[in-house]
């Protein structure tokens, strides 16, 4: 997967953003072809209608052509669903009537805050009609009658995940995750399948990966609960950490994590440590909010998979609207998140126990030149007459010696110490070197 000057996820954006999509349906069978053509690793796992998962039941897809509001004696269209998918609400069932202004309003959705924007609304699992329009549309609708039509079917087919992994030294899982589900959407919807494809294209080509990692693009809550069903006993015994992706290409620019229910996997922790550093921000797990993140963290299962997003849902103006389009997400920001999380998960690889080479009491560090040869209060500032400065250096090295007990990774003496990770790493190569430390 080409990333030269980024045009390859230009235009990826470009073909994927008109694409219709549902939980079912042409729409998200179409998204996976595309990016079964971008990543031939990918495969479709399929659940058939009427399959029971757990307290769910997996709905008939639906397929859409058309649908609009016409003005009988005008003949002029609103809620035109050929000039924006949008117009149609999700899940809608076939219809053509006519209805006056009066009866008409109660199937239309508008936001009155946002009175340039067209809503986007969905029935999942309940068949309905509605059509989105803008406020300023349903001010303009003139008294009188309207054709309303809606050209769709349900029929039973399938839910549709895709699913690819990358084996490691071990068999324990790092699970990707994003869902794929929305209609035209950018932010909330493109962004996180797109910073996973990224990140399988990195992943890849690392020389050495001590995990497996899983990378699941799913329609949204029913694609996970199908994937927990089938995976469940594996998860529970293999899962070692995992990442829903959402919202990962909006203007913010720092990237905001949801802790995981217990709040003590090997990335909540890494999280937790740049939060300290106010290099990310941590949210509390709450089950009220979120995405597919809530059915691994259910009550039984208690899986860690934490969610990594940028500009978060709920938390803009554009959000659930034609407003968060092509322009609202930024590529350079779908490429800084794939490049900041491919760092979290290569610290999250490295996170190895360090032991010392001579267990018992302090190491003589005067011996070496790392620790100051005369007591005087000209040296206290100092770690060393040669080569470490600053006394902020020799305090790492004496919580290295302290908790190098084959116990402790350098994310723990972090967290223990309060210095930043890239500066213990410095330190701990000056000890490696001097073969004072092993990992």
């Amino acid at each position: 997967m080409k990333q030269k000057n980024n045009f390859p996820m230009y235009q990826w954006c470009k073909d994927l953003f008109p694409i219709c999509r549902s939980i079912t349906g042409p729409g998200i069978k179409e998204t996976l072809r595309y990016f079964e053509k971008i990543n031939k690793e990918f495969k479709r796992v399929k659940f058939k209608t009427g399959t029971k998962i757990f307290d769910w039941t997996v709905p008939s897809e639906w397929h859409i052509q058309d649908g609009y509001i016409s003005h009988l004696n005008s003949g002029k269209k609103f809620a035109n669903f050929k000039k924006n998918n949008l117009h149609v609400v999700n899940f809608s069932e076939r219809i053509n009537k006519i209805l006056p202004l009066d009866i008409l309003k109660n199937k239309i959705h508008t936001n009155k805050k946002l009175s340039k924007a067209i809503p986007y609304v969905t029935s999942y699992y309940k068949k309905n009609v509605g059509f989105c329009l803008k406020e300023q549309q349903r001010k303009k609708l003139k008294r009188g009658d309207y054709q309303i039509v809606v050209n769709s079917k349900f029929i039973n087919g399938k839910v549709v995940n895709g699913f690819s992994k990358i084996r490691g030294k071990t068999k324990k899982v790092i699970l990707l995750s994003s869902y794929l589900c929305h209609p035209s959407l950018a932010n909330n919807e493109l962004s996180g399948p797109l910073v996973l494809l990224g990140l399988y294209d990195k992943i890849k080509k690392w020389k050495k990966r001590k995990f497996t990692y899983y990378f699941l693009i799913n329609p949204e809550t029913i694609g996970s609960i199908c994937f927990i069903h089938q995976y469940k006993s594996h998860l529970k015994k293999h899962l070692e950490a995992g990442l829903v992706l959402t919202c990962l290409g909006g203007p913010k620019n720092i990237l905001s994590y949801k802790k995981t229910r217990s709040g003590n996997s090997s990335l909540d922790k890494i999280f937790m440590n740049l939060n300290r550093q106010n290099k990310i921000k941590v949210r509390e797990f709450d089950p009220t909010t979120g995405s597919d993140e809530r059915q691994y963290n259910s009550a039984e299962l208690n899986l860690p998979v934490g969610q990594i997003s940028r500009t978060l849902y709920g938390s803009y103006h554009q959000y659930h609207n034609s407003g968060d389009d092509k322009n609202f997400m930024k590529i350079s920001k779908i490429i800084k998140s794939i490049n900041e999380i491919e760092k979290i998960l290569k610290l999250n690889e490295n996170l190895k126990p360090l032991k010392r080479t001579m267990p018992f009491c302090e190491i003589q560090l005067g011996k070496r030149g790392l620790y100051p040869n005369i007591n005087s209060f000209k040296t206290w500032k100092d770690s060393s007459d040669t080569i470490l400065k600053r006394k902020k250096q020799l305090k790492i090295l004496q919580y290295l010696f302290s908790y190098a007990d084959g116990k402790h990774n350098i994310l723990d003496i972090s967290n223990l110490s309060g210095f930043k990770i890239n500066e213990i790493e410095k330190v701990l190569k000056i000890a490696i070197k001097r073969k004072l430390i092993k990992i």
